[in-house]
């Protein structure tokens, strides 16, 4: 699993990685239109009248954007099949990447696992069990599958379709860095944060349900629920292709 490193004053906020997978290059020659739009996020001494080679890393948590020569990425994208690495030593380097206007529709959305599924970290809980981080895919109201991120505690069942801090559209690394924040968070709040795990809770709805309904359904918890229907089941299966 890559290593990340965190902010000296907020200890779920991730500021780096050990490694990162390039993503993305782009080739903005002068003219390009739009160009003066595109360039704004650049320092004003990083801007070139000879355009821009551009390309975009990211990791499970963080992401950059390198910025190099129009020639450096061309040549990069003809060697990158032989193995060729990307030498970020020559350009400069942002911690993001780049949004707004002329960016959301030029950079397409990103996935770390291949069909937009898989897990991507996990975080122990102290009273037993994880947090875990994963990406999966939500019904749509048309039928199409939407792209989520989030996570899924495995003492309190969270549900990150029903909760916001637990689960989001996922669009790109800002996504998925966002998501591990909250889990990391929950990790370390869970005093707080964990709903507690209480059977007769189960009881009382399932009965307050059946008397409402004239119903005779039988008990069932959060824990078997989940691990049938929720957010277990998903990740047991993703566990098992991963």
């Amino acid at each position: 699993m890559t290593v990340h490193s965190f902010s000296e004053t907020n200890p779920d906020f991730v500021t780096g990685s050990d490694w990162y997978r390039e993503s993305i290059t782009v080739i903005l020659p002068p003219g390009t239109p739009g160009l003066e739009e595109l360039e704004d996020f650049l320092n004003p001494e990083h801007r070139s009248t000879e355009g821009y080679g551009l390309a975009f890393l990211e990791s499970e948590e963080h992401s950059f954007t390198y910025v190099g020569t129009v020639s450096q990425i061309e040549e990069y994208r003809a060697a990158k099949a032989a193995g060729a690495t990307l030498d970020v030593s020559l350009g400069q380097c942002y911690a993001f990447w780049p949004h707004g206007k002329g960016w959301d529709e030029l950079l397409p959305a990103t996935y770390w696992n291949a069909g937009r599924e898989g897990l991507l970290s996990d975080f122990a809980h102290p009273l037993g069990g994880k947090v875990v981080v994963y990406e999966y895919l939500q019904d749509g109201p048309d039928g199409d599958k939407v792209p989520m991120v989030g996570f899924h505690c495995e003492r309190c069942h969270i549900d990150p379709d029903t909760q916001s801090e637990a689960g989001m559209p996922n669009r790109g690394p800002q996504d998925r860095r966002w998501i591990a924040r909250n889990a990391r968070k929950h990790v370390r709040a869970h005093q707080s944060l964990c709903r507690p795990v209480d059977p007769r809770m189960s009881e009382v709805v399932t009965a307050v349900a059946n008397e409402m309904y004239g119903t005779d359904n039988p008990v069932v918890t959060w824990e078997s629920q989940c691990a049938t229907t929720g957010a277990c089941s998903v990740i047991r299966h993703l566990r098992a292709k991963a």
